[in-house]
């Protein structure tokens, strides 16, 4: 029985791998476009440039810096009785609208709801017990639903931390660095702002069959894309076939 449950749960997870693998799937198999040949266009687009601000920017949640997107990931080592781990207990994403330029032209994206492919830009290490960097701090209070593992208990002659360990990750998109954008051209007129600005937005659509931000190039936002989804469908995979010889 045991074997059988183990089988069908690495299906599973061989069939969200694969559902996950989408996005990767359809940024390495396209080309990038000029912005120039968007003007007015409606439907997918695959694009290439440097990232600016058009109205502003948004402040990273885990280090205070300007940047135009970020996603944060926050992992605790917890333990269960032989066993201890990594693991993940809030993450989130956020952004703002910004304007993405070529040799061509420049067009505005709205980043709302894509898949984000972004590297490590920070990561915070606190060890249970003590005092959380600023920034850190300021988010527990006002963003996460976590509260401070700066505990301890007091035995009178020594203070004993009795938080956990957590690692803070912070990836952004930062103005003036390379991104690469599959999305949806909607034609707006309005978006146009400054000379090269092309009279579209690029934002999620059902035209589009991913929408992905990344601060890479196409190659490289592929397989950061394609890293987790892999991941899980080694280990269903890994269960499946351990599932499948328990159940003989």
């Amino acid at each position: 029985m045991l074997g059988v449950i183990l089988a069908v749960v690495g299906v599973a997870l061989v069939a969200a791998g694969c559902w996950k693998l989408r996005p990767a799937y359809h940024v390495y198999r396209g080309g990038t476009d000029d912005i120039v040949t968007i003007e007015r266009a409606e439907g997918p687009v695959e694009l290439e440039g440097t990232a600016s601000a058009v109205g502003g920017t948004v402040r990273g949640p885990l280090t205070g810096t300007e940047c135009l997107v970020y996603e944060y990931e926050v992992e605790e080592y917890r333990s269960s009785g032989k066993h201890s781990s990594w693991t993940t207990v809030d993450e989130g994403a956020g952004g703002v609208p910004f304007r993405l330029e070529d040799a061509t032209a420049s067009v505005r994206v709205e980043p709302a709801g894509a898949d984000l492919a972004l590297s490590t830009e920070t990561t915070i290490e606190v060890d249970g017990g003590e005092a959380e960097p600023e920034p850190i701090r300021e988010f527990l209070e006002t963003e996460s639903d976590l509260e401070s593992e700066n505990t301890s208990f007091d035995i009178g002659v020594v203070e004993i931390a009795t938080g956990n360990d957590r690692r803070y990750h912070e990836r952004r998109l930062d103005p003036g660095e390379e991104a690469y954008v599959f999305g949806q051209s909607r034609y707006d007129v309005d978006a146009r702002e400054t000379m090269r600005d092309v009279s579209s937005v690029v934002e999620g659509g059902p035209d589009a069959p991913a929408f992905v931000v990344a601060d890479s190039s196409q190659r490289v936002a592929a397989r950061r894309l394609a890293k987790p989804a892999v991941v899980w469908m080694a280990i269903g995979a890994l269960m499946t076939a351990i599932g499948l010889v328990s159940a003989i």
